[in-house]
């Protein structure tokens, strides 16, 4: 590809410099054409000038003809030449030259500034190791792919696809990808086409359903349930989709729904085993919302009663606890009677939260807990990430992707394990 694109800058440049060069050629030969013109009509008339000095010698009139016709023939010398001046033809011949190679150098040194030749050259590179890469992640357990191979890995991808576009696999590999690298609307692109060319692919359907409910809008989340409820009705008993159909119901605060799709994923696992007890926990916490004692309540009576104290949860903590202390910027406006939505992310990964609570704001500074027990999806837990990020959102009403009066605050990126406090503010308005 690198020899090819060569060739053709060579054949480009080769054309341009013909076009350069040809207006000169053809003013020199046009030159000599003219001086050639003018040398045969100078002839032409020393001719007829000397059948007219014949004629006049004939009838007597001419004293001198010698004389006269040496003085046409220094004329014919003086107005007629074979050749153009040297300096003429110096000119002509070499004053395209500096032309020329301004064009080329230049050329060629405007590329090397602003052309995309270390690209190209970077993308040829990936290309021969794109296999070794794919290797690396497929099929090597113990390697651990770094940002940059997961990148190239995403370029090489892509060049694949561009030379077979019906590769659902492949549009799915991609969108996971760009799940990883946070850009929905490149992931949502993506499985949007693997879905066209695969609509009753699983993965696909329940990667599509995810990216739908990430987006946040209304019709998107309508979508997003339309088609879960279609998935479920092909697949009654798949576990994934029954947690985001779960899901969906808590973000709608739809608690009594929610509770009872966690309970038919209880049928669906072993009810000794550490999903079970995180659901167990969850349709605890949905029950207390339903009959009234909802952890907001709990949260402000207890900052209430000690304003610098955490705040205690009413879910019981499971593994490895972060405290995360909470404040906010003099400039953020707190909404009265809002809510503050803290949950945790994959650091470098998708936006979903992997924990989450919400509270009702009472005052800041706050501090709050984070551990497995907020999981948000079935069989995602906050210990089995090794790097993460907390996020802290005040919200004027209950739906945190409102539109309206948001501030948010994020934590550097944590380490798992980590027993120091965590220290957020909330000081960049959304």
């Amino acid at each position: 590809m690198i020899l090819q694109f060569w060739l053709a800058a060579v054949l480009l440049l080769i054309i341009a410099g013909a076009v350069f060069v040809l207006p000169f050629l053809r003013e020199k030969n046009k030159a000599q054409a003219d001086a050639a013109s003018r040398n045969q009509l100078n002839k032409s008339l020393y001719e007829v000038r000397l059948a007219e000095l014949e004629q006049d010698e004939a009838q007597g009139l001419l004293v001198d003809k010698a004389k006269i016709v040496t003085e046409l023939q220094h004329n014919l010398l003086d107005d007629t030449s074979e050749q153009l001046p040297a300096a003429a033809v110096k000119k002509s011949s070499w004053i395209w030259l500096p032309g020329l190679v301004v064009l080329v150098f230049g050329s060629l040194s405007l590329y090397w500034s602003v052309g995309a030749y270390q690209q190209t050259a970077q993308w040829q590179d990936v290309l021969q190791r794109y296999p070794a890469l794919q290797n690396k992640l497929f099929n090597d357990r113990s390697s651990q792919p770094s940002e940059q191979d997961l990148r190239d890995i995403m370029l090489g991808l892509r060049t694949q696809l561009a030379a077979d576009e019906n590769d659902a696999d492949g549009w799915l590999l991609y969108s996971r990808l760009a799940m990883v690298f946070k850009d929905g609307e490149l992931a949502l692109n993506a499985v949007k086409k693997a879905h066209q060319l695969d609509p009753e692919s699983l993965d696909i359907r329940l990667v599509y359903i995810q990216l739908k409910m990430q987006m946040g809008d209304e019709y998107s989340q309508n979508q997003a349930e339309v088609m879960l409820m279609k998935v479920l009705q092909d697949y009654p008993n798949e576990l994934e989709a029954w947690s985001m159909y779960a899901f969906m119901a808590l973000e709608k605060q739809d608690y009594i729904s929610a509770v009872e799709r966690w309970k038919k994923m209880l049928t669906l696992i072993d009810p000794e085993s550490e999903q079970a007890a995180i659901l167990q926990d969850s349709i605890a916490y949905a029950h207390k919302q339903i009959n009234g004692a909802s952890v907001e309540s709990d949260a402000v009576q207890a900052h209430k009663a000690m304003p610098t104290a955490k705040v205690e949860k009413t879910i019981q903590a499971v593994g490895q606890t972060y405290q995360v202390q909470i404040s906010v910027d003099k400039k953020v406006t707190v909404p009265e009677n809002g809510f503050l939505f803290v949950f945790a992310q994959s650091a470098g990964g998708p936006a979903m939260p992997i924990a989450a609570l919400k509270m009702n704001i009472s005052s800041f500074p706050v501090t709050v807990e984070l551990s497995d027990a907020n999981s948000m999806m079935e069989g995602v837990k906050l210990s089995d990430y090794p790097e993460f990020i907390i996020k802290a959102r005040i919200s004027s009403d209950s739906n945190v992707n409102s539109k309206a009066d948001r501030w948010q605050g994020e934590s550097p990126v944590i380490k798992a394990g980590q027993e120091t406090d965590i220290k957020l503010l909330i000081s960049q308005q959304l």
